[in-house]
């Protein structure tokens, strides 16, 4: 007996010290050592540069894309004001870590600049902002019948989800963050350890499906009474996307806006796994170039028309962009008190809103101004509150320059009709 526990405990502990051995001394395959390394160095580097290392899916564009016009000189001598003091445009890329800007104004380009070693074919990762995506693309399901209603449990679509903590939670619910499920409940102190396990486990390594490791986490919350920032949960709603059409998030995207809103480049999305078993990130790593996401915000400014057809609910973007219940207004959902959270889309007082990413993506909307921003950054952290706070005041300042051209030009009508 004695002979057979030495034995045993021989067989323990040689099991351990070649686990310790291996993990130790041989590294993890190649690419998730490129991933880490490109995630931890240059930021501009991962920013330009991530559908490089991971498994993607294309979305890709027609053959001939809608033109965006360019209009020289709206913007000529356009400062804000910031903290007591001037600041330009160009002033973006050095005080704001800003690599790529367009501002559309009526459908036109009226500026376009690009830097820390971008350009226009650049196609920038986009962090969350693809979260506004993944709930577009559940708007669109809705105006093809895939989808009765927002209003319906996610479990009518998604049976498996009875029995975990989605069981109950309406697809509202989670495009408002409001699922009640415990997920990084001190992300705004800089705390994400859940956002690091679902990465990780996903799309980092491999391990587990997306959507798996999305609905194991557990209910803190009755749905429909907190918001709580979840990048798992637009996992769940891209996992209804791809059930009731049949199709993976990109060729549904494709299909749908991609191609019929004349994309000038092709996209790349991010999967959890290679090949065709593999499912997008709903909630980051969604890859394009800048003009693209310009293009998308026009759709979304013009009410989810483009050429004269409603692809989107005739409603879906007045109330897709609107904090209508009491727990998502601005002031309830972030450390910023002007902003709001609606259906994957952070809302500000004024009725403007934006898809925020990481590190300063960002695609902001005026609809009462047409005006579409769309802004890609390398920030040194996740969020900076002097950062986004500069940007509001630069969006302010862009409305009112536009307000002033406009007056500037109804005053040239009168006086062109007085003149004799």
């Amino acid at each position: 007996m004695r002979t057979i526990l030495i034995v045993i405990a021989a067989l323990i502990i040689g099991a351990a010290g070649g686990v310790f051995l291996y993990t130790r001394f041989v590294p993890p395959p190649n690419d998730v050592i490129a991933r880490a390394q490109a995630y931890e160095g240059d930021r501009d580097y991962f920013f330009q540069n991530a559908s490089e290392l991971y498994p993607t899916r294309t979305v890709s564009g027609p053959e001939a894309s809608t033109p965006l016009p360019q209009v020289e000189g709206v913007l000529d001598g356009f400062n804000y004001e910031h903290d007591g003091e001037r600041r330009t445009l160009a002033e973006l890329y050095t005080d704001m870590e800003t690599s790529g800007l367009i501002i559309l104004r009526d459908g036109e380009i009226v500026h376009e600049s690009y830097g820390r070693g971008a350009d226009a074919g650049t196609r920038f990762t986009t962090w969350s902002l693809v979260k506004s995506i993944t709930s577009t693309l559940v708007g669109v399901a809705v105006a093809e019948g895939k989808i009765d209603s927002v209003d319906d449990p996610l479990s009518k679509y998604l049976p498996e989800v009875a029995g975990t903590s989605y069981e109950g939670v309406t697809i509202k619910q989670a495009l408002q963050m409001s699922s009640g499920v415990r997920y990084d409940p001190r992300l705004w102190e800089g705390k994400m350890d859940d956002t690091i396990e679902f990465m990780t486990k996903s799309v980092i390594t491999g391990q587990k499906p997306a959507y798996d490791i999305a609905i194991s986490f557990k209910r803190e919350h009755e749905p429909g009474s907190k918001f709580n920032y979840n990048t798992a949960e637009s996992q769940v709603l891209l996992e209804l996307i791809r059930r009731v059409t049949g199709m993976s998030a990109a060729d549904y995207l494709e299909q749908t806006l991609w191609r019929p809103l004349g994309m000038e480049h092709d996209a790349d999305w991010i999967l959890d796994a290679p090949g065709a078993d593999g499912a997008e990130i709903g909630g980051a790593l969604f890859n394009a170039t800048l003009r693209d996401w310009a293009r998308f915000g026009l759709f979304i400014e013009q009410g989810g028309i483009w050429e004269g057809e409603q692809i989107l609910p005739v409603d879906w973007v007045d109330r897709a962009t609107v904090s209508d219940d009491p727990h998502i207004k601005p002031g309830e959902v972030h450390p910023n008190p002007n902003r709001g959270y609606a259906w994957h889309w952070w809302t500000y007082a004024d009725g403007t809103f934006t898809a925020s990413g990481a590190n300063g993506q960002t695609l902001y909307v005026d609809r009462e101004n047409d005006i579409v921003v769309a802004r890609a950054s390398a920030w040194p952290a996740g969020y900076v509150r002097e950062h986004d706070d500069q940007t509001f005041d630069m969006y302010k300042a862009l409305t009112a320059w536009f307000a002033r051209e406009e007056i500037g030009s109804a005053d040239a009508d009168v006086n062109a009709a007085e003149a004799p």
